[in-house]
């Protein structure tokens, strides 16, 4: 066993942020210090952006295709340009055992190139966690369908995909939060979750959750859940617990259906009673419609942490809702999809929709959108 110890070779996650967005949350990662086993990567077309991120792993994509300059926002500039410096991106991430991407979707480069990096991660073997965000509303109808055929896109290569949306951090902060501070607010958030889910694969816990458990879990596929809630004494458990159900950027609303459920609780001090562990499994076991979904639960410590308690909920193999009946139709438009985004099968529905250059039909992970422009 010893020996299996000193020859097994340390677990490496990359993080790909990618276009301005992404950029923007590898930024805050690198600034709070993550593990040495966090690979950040920065992925961009557009030079100016590189060049003021503090992180040492950059990628200018496209440089003959944009000139440094940016995809213009279009999707299919940002693939071409993630096209053309494709080997650089394998090699950027070869040799890692998780790959975390993460967007902005709706704009030209994170839209375009995502899919692309979550393709070659599929074909390298890597397990690959897709965290998009969606645009606000009033950012136009065509940057919203943009981002949903991105997601449409990177269903299939990535084995688990997020979807967090701006509209919904808009109605949680309130109409009088500056732009700044809500854009800061929901890069914490994401910074909060990919930090979680780092200390989960990287420290070795009493009840350890490693990188096969995280491969079984996203294994499921589908649209996915990942919350973290704090608690400041352990008497506040089961608060935190619902904090990371109701994750407020999430576009799942519920977790019901999922297959796959990760438990990770990191405490500050050396024990945690039985019957909270016991409890705070027997809460989520009683939200799932299923009693064959799998339930991974794990306990590892952090003297360091902030907080007494905090809980990390990855939920997987979520079931899509039906498509809802048409709405009005406000605007026409091309799509963005066509021969150069061949590389992945394009769903039936989204078929018949490029097919007529219109797009009336909005996917499940955007209801709770539609009931916010009621």
């Amino acid at each position: 066993m010893k020996e299996l110890l000193k020859s097994r070779p340390g677990l490496l996650i990359t993080v790909v942020g990618v276009g301005g967005c992404g950029c923007n949350t590898i930024n805050m990662l690198h600034e709070n210090n993550l593990s040495s086993t966090v690979n950040l990567i920065a992925v961009n077309t557009d030079l100016a952006v590189l060049n003021h991120s503090a992180v040492d792993s950059k990628i200018l994509i496209g440089q003959d295709l944009t000139n440094g300059y940016g995809a213009g926002a279009d999707p299919a500039v940002g693939l071409k340009a993630a096209q053309e410096s494709e080997e650089t991106l394998k090699a950027a991430i070869e040799d890692s055992d998780i790959v975390i991407i993460t967007a902005g979707f709706g704009g030209g480069t994170g839209t375009g190139a995502s899919p692309l990096i979550a393709k070659i991660a599929r074909e390298l073997g890597i397990n690959c966690l897709a965290v998009v965000t969606l645009p606000f509303e009033s950012e136009s109808k065509m940057r919203m369908d943009y981002a949903l055929e991105g997601i449409e896109l990177i269903k299939e290569p990535a084995q688990a995909y997020i979807t967090l949306s701006n509209d919904l951090l808009l109605k949680g902060l309130g109409e009088n939060v500056g732009l700044f501070s809500a854009f800061k607010q929901s890069n914490e958030v994401l910074n909060n979750l990919l930090t979680a889910l780092v200390q989960m694969l990287t420290q070795t816990g009493h009840m350890n959750v490693d990188i096969n458990d995280f491969a079984r879990i996203l294994s499921f596929g589908g649209e996915s859940v990942l919350g973290v809630g704090k608690a400041e004494t352990e008497e506040d458990a089961f608060e935190a617990l619902e904090q990371a159900l109701n994750n407020p950027l999430v576009s799942v609303e519920n977790i019901d259906t999922a297959q796959g459920i990760i438990i990770h609780i990191c405490c500050k001090k050396d024990d945690i009673k039985l019957s909270t562990y016991d409890g705070l499994v027997n809460n989520v076991r009683k939200k799932l419609k299923h009693d064959s979904a799998l339930i991974v639960a794990g306990v590892s410590l952090e003297p360091e942490l902030a907080t007494e308690l905090s809980i990390l909920i990855i939920a997987s193999g979520i079931s899509a809702k039906e498509l809802p009946k048409k709405v009005k139709e406000t605007e026409i438009h091309e799509s963005y999809v066509g021969d150069d985004l061949s590389f992945i099968s394009e769903p039936e529905y989204l078929k018949e929709l490029t097919s007529t250059s219109s797009f009336t039909d909005i996917p499940s992970i955007v209801r709770k959108l539609q009931g916010l422009r009621q």
